[in-house]
């Protein structure tokens, strides 16, 4: 990746650092060919791919952006809408089709976690820090994690973190849960750890936190994650143009196979295999190491 490239789209949004994942793949396979009317940005987060892309070639008429979490859509906004003519949603990404009208010629969705709110200790997506257990994408709408911590039964618990963490360990750690929430409160990240015998900075043998996958079935079930994924892929055939592309950047298997098995047949895959990022992406940008990219293209009416 060219260095001015790499520092131009390092950008800050009230102070906070955002480096979007696989940038060169991202505009050399969702290029703009010929005249772009109309692009959808269905995980704004940081804006970090939207600013990307934008700033590439001639403005589309029409841009849109979605993010079910206000404190990040209207941060983004304030920095964006100095730049450029922007139709905000404050919504998830499941309502595109019942939200908009119309077709786009290029629609884009980042699956994973926003780096803000993994730096927001307040919004408990992270183990790095002590704060409330929250784990709410939209805080103003449903369960918090601790709230729903407190009554789940040991079964629903396991289940959920096997289901949608693929934790081998999820009736260990169920029933450890259930029996130490008798006596003690389950409301922060440190007391959910600390709970299950860890510490906030503990580290398995690959280096990662040993309750990685446990916060990740948490995170998807409290979020609806899966079925709001679902949701949006069934509309997206429709909602592309013809000769339009739609590129789907995500984090974990669960997401992967979700878009692979509900594309398939209906659009085009303009990358056979997966994308993933290289070796040097991977030791610059530790986020990438996971991602992976899907492009599909809608064939021409």
């Amino acid at each position: 990746m060219n260095l001015n490239r790499l520092i131009r789209l390092k950008w800050d949004v009230n102070n906070h650092q955002h480096l979007p994942v696989l940038q060169d793949e991202i505009l050399q396979l969702f290029s703009w060919k010929g005249p772009i009317s109309s692009y959808a940005d269905l995980t704004l987060g940081g804006g970090g791919h939207l600013k990307l892309l934008l700033e590439a070639a001639p403005l589309p008429k029409r841009i849109i952006a979605f993010d079910r979490d206000l404190q990040i859509l209207e941060r983004t906004r304030s920095t964006l809408s100095k730049h450029f003519a922007i139709e905000y949603f404050h919504e998830n990404f499941d309502q595109f089709a019942e939200k908009t009208s119309g077709q786009f010629d290029r629609i884009f969705l980042d699956l994973g976690v926003s780096s803000f709110q993994l730096d927001d200790s307040t919004r408990g997506f992270s183990f790095q820090r002590d704060g409330p257990l929250d784990m709410r994408m939209d805080p103003s709408r449903g369960q918090s994690a601790w709230e729903w911590l407190e009554s789940v039964e040991e079964k629903e618990l396991a289940d959920v973190l096997y289901r949608f963490g693929e934790e081998g360990r999820s009736r260990v750690h169920a029933r450890k849960l259930v029996h130490e929430r008798q006596t003690k409160e389950i409301r922060t990240t440190k007391a959910f750890v600390e709970a299950l015998g860890f510490r906030l900075d503990s580290k398995d043998h690959h280096g990662k936190h040993p309750l990685t996958r446990v916060f990740q079935g948490i995170r998807i079930f409290i979020n609806d994650e899966l079925g709001s994924l679902e949701r949006c892929l069934e509309s997206l055939p429709q909602k592309l143009a013809p000769g339009g592309r739609l590129a789907i950047i995500s984090f974990h298997s669960l997401e992967d196979r979700a878009v692979k098995w509900s594309l398939r047949g209906k659009l085009a895959a303009v990358n056979k295999k997966v994308i993933q990022a290289n070796k040097k992406e991977m030791a610059d940008n530790p986020r990438a190491r996971s991602a992976k990219l899907r492009i599909y293209e809608k064939n021409e009416a």
